[in-house]
């Protein structure tokens, strides 16, 4: 009897590891999917948090990480490099890496694919109230905030300047991220900042609470014709009192951001993510207002890359897509 019991014992305890084996192995074999996003500052850090919670609970087989980044040329880089599974990117930076232009200059990155489009992001140049800076013109001879290096926000920023008849060698300009830029102007370390960021920010909702802003308008005609120049490029207003103490409406520009994949990706692995956003949509939009701007609509604008062949078929299916 009791050489039973020792039998039985050892039995259950086999059983017990085997089931403990066998759980760790199916945790070992999920794939991580890293997803590169931008400063912590800015909404693209909690998209990509959000997506990849998503990922998590619902797309068997992968565990998902956000992280953040130098935003878009960094990001899409780490997409060729296979680093990143997913990213997010403006879209004349997409556009410029597939086609081989400006920081891929003869480099084009041809295995870049489209996974969906999300929101309108809008390009914002600001002061500090009372200060000698009105207009974007006065930015000439100050020190002024452009983006992380290699980031889309820089080179929205070196457009937007052009048209103004600005150049780098008019400015003395500071290669920062949203977070940094913020803190930076804050503390009197530069004079102005050029960031692109979904509205409202938390990066300037709360430096709006610490110090008083002035926002430097595109004025709308000059707006409408740089979208004639470049269609990924929109005019749109941020309304008075998005911020604390703003008294009047921005003129700006807006664009909208994009999730990038390698044309690797498996075509399941694209149609279950995007499974997974738009059949729980109500648990992103709870991470931010602005994230309730993504929908099945918009997803499928403003592409202006090739798509991934699984989205094709999530998009066709879904009825937004011919």
């Amino acid at each position: 009897m009791k050489r039973f019991r020792e039998c039985s014992w050892s039995a259950l305890v086999f059983a017990c590891l085997l089931v403990l084996g066998s759980v760790q192995m199916s945790q070992a074999a999920d794939v991580r999917l890293a997803i590169g996003t931008a400063s912590t500052g800015g909404t693209w850090y909690p998209l990509g948090g959000g997506v990849a919670s998503m990922i998590n609970k619902y797309v068997k087989g992968y565990q998902a990480m956000a992280h953040p980044s130098g935003a878009s040329i960094e990001n899409i880089r780490a997409i060729l490099k296979k680093q990143d599974a997913l990213s997010l990117s403006m879209p004349d930076t997409a556009f410029q890496a597939y086609k081989g232009l400006e920081a891929f200059a003869g480099k084009p990155v041809k295995e870049l694919r489209g996974l969906m489009s999300t929101y309108p992001i809008d390009i914002q140049f600001f002061s500090l109230a009372g200060g000698p800076i009105k207009t974007i013109k006065d930015l000439k001879g100050k020190k002024v905030a452009v983006g992380a290096p290699g980031s889309g926000t820089e080179a929205m920023a070196r457009y937007v300047l052009k048209v103004y008849g600005l150049t780098y060698d008019d400015i003395d300009e500071q290669f920062l991220s949203a977070t940094e830029s913020a803190e930076a102007i804050k503390d009197g370390n530069i004079d102005a900042v050029i960031t692109t960021l979904g509205t409202p920010a938390p990066a300037l909702m709360d430096l709006a609470t610490q110090r008083d802003i002035r926002f430097l308008d595109i004025e709308p005609d000059v707006a409408q014709k740089i979208n004639k120049e470049f269609p990924a490029y929109f005019p749109t207003t941020i309304p008075a009192a998005t911020y604390k103490n703003q008294s009047n409406p921005h003129h700006t520009l807006a664009w909208m951001g994009l999730f990038v994949v390698h044309q690797d990706m498996q075509d399941q692995l694209a149609y279950d993510i995007l499974k997974s956003v738009f059949e729980h949509k109500d648990e992103l939009d709870k991470i931010h207002a602005q994230f309730k701007g993504i929908t099945l609509q918009n997803a499928v604008k403003g592409m202006p890359i090739p798509w991934h062949s699984g989205s094709q078929k999530y998009f066709k299916e879904k009825g937004v897509m011919k």
